[in-house]
């Protein structure tokens, strides 16, 4: 099982770095909170077709339902919020950055919290693989405007996801991961539309999907976040640690490389090259113990 959650959570990574370099893109013509709405409405959509040929959602226990809508709203609703707003500061490379700190504070929340312990094998795998994400992304980086509060936003958005990840372990155990899912994406799509009504910025937040490039775009980052992303995210922490789904998510870096190069055509430099050659050393070391 360990494998499924393994590879789950490589394949998420790279769903989430495809979103990366493109909700950078849309993030240019549509407002922050406005994306994390967006967003989540149409993966309600996507998740609600895929689970009435299933028969339903699953029974939930009010602890369970409790614990994964609070993680709904803080993981999606504020921690994605925050981090749309900190992609549009300081552009899909540079936030990435920030992101690397995530997965040292979801490894120490999920030590202390959980009691996750990695073998000796997997924590050397893990420092080769976040030295080489650090050759990748250190070095010099573009100058964005805002770039500090992009900073304090990313790093806010980190802590968010951590907490949520860990809350979603507690209870994902005996629960069917669509029906996680679909309670978290329900609930944090929610609280951002309360944000949108009480502030009357519903209005602004849709107008620019009636671009029909735009809303295309859109739609296609959607369905990989939703089917890969969230769903996938959800799989590989409920059959492998969150330890190491949280390992595996520092390939993001490299994947964003690779599809920064294959949709805005940016070539990858020496360093990044051979940064990421290390991290994929790293992954195999971690992934083969």
């Amino acid at each position: 099982m360990e494998a499924i959650g393994i590879s789950a959570a490589i394949l998420s990574t790279a769903s989430w770095a495809f979103a990366t370099v493109l909700f950078d893109r849309l993030g240019k013509v549509i407002p922050y909170a406005g994306i994390t709405f967006l967003k989540g409405t149409f993966s309600i959509v996507i998740m609600t077709l895929l689970i009435i040929p299933m028969g339903g959602l699953t029974a939930l226990t009010l602890k369970a339902a409790t614990i994964l809508v609070i993680s709904g709203i803080i993981g999606i609703g504020i921690g994605d919020s925050l981090f749309f707003h900190s992609l549009q500061d300081l552009g899909a490379k540079t936030q990435v950055l920030y992101f690397m700190l995530g997965q040292v504070v979801t490894m120490f929340l999920s030590f202390i919290l959980l009691g996750d312990i990695l073998s000796i094998r997997q924590y050397a795998g893990a420092v080769i693989l976040l030295s080489g994400i650090l050759i990748v992304i250190i070095g010099k980086q573009e100058d964005h405007p805002n770039k500090k509060r992009g900073i304090i936003l990313g790093l806010l958005s980190i802590l968010c996801y951590s907490f949520s990840s860990i809350m979603v372990k507690i209870t994902i155990g005996d629960v069917q991961v669509l029906t996680a899912t679909y309670y978290r994406m329900v609930a944090g799509t929610l609280s951002v539309l309360f944000i949108g009504v009480t502030t009357h910025n519903i209005t602004p937040w849709i107008k620019p999907l009636s671009n029909c490039s735009i809303l295309l775009q859109f739609i296609i980052n959607v369905i990989v976040v939703t089917l890969g992303g969230f769903l996938l995210s959800m799989l590989a922490i409920k059959y492998t640690s969150v330890s190491i789904t949280s390992i595996l998510s520092a390939m993001e870096p490299v994947f964003v490389l690779l599809f920064a190069f294959i949709i805005n055509h940016e070539r990858a430099t020496q360093r990044e090259i051979i940064g990421s050659a290390i991290a994929i050393l790293g992954l195999l070391i971690i992934i083969t113990h």
